[in-house]
């Protein structure tokens, strides 16, 4: 048996809910048990992966996403809520790792993975 693969669908912003620490934390202790993680940002999501946030005191998103990207976590981010927002499509504005693509390749990412949880307001 391979190793399975968890799914996480994260349509939230940072700071506005508890949504991406959660994320952030079921994608720790996913990879500490040895799973591979895919992630899709949708909607207000993509926010997360945004460089240069300063929500003083907290620890910015994007420095824990980029930890995740170091860590093996394969990101995706929705191509059109990143051109919505004012987000350059290739990528440029997120932190490194992060793929623009769009929702046939969530499709594909759903089929991949062993357990899907989807973060929403």
């Amino acid at each position: 048996m391979g190793k399975k693969t968890l799914g996480i669908l994260l349509n939230t912003s940072p700071y506005t809910f508890e949504n991406s620490h959660t994320f952030y934390d079921l994608a720790k202790a996913a990879l500490t048990k040895g799973y591979d993680v895919k992630v899709f940002l949708f909607v207000d999501g993509v926010n997360n992966a945004k460089k240069n946030q300063d929500p003083d005191p907290d620890r910015p998103m994007n420095d824990k996403l980029a930890e995740l990207v170091t860590e093996g976590v394969e990101f995706h981010a929705c191509g059109l809520c990143t051109s919505a927002r004012g987000f350059d499509q290739r990528g440029s504005d997120f932190v490194d790792g992060m793929e623009v693509s769009g929702l046939t390749e969530f499709a594909e990412q759903i089929g991949e993975v062993d357990r899907f949880v989807s973060f929403s307001m």
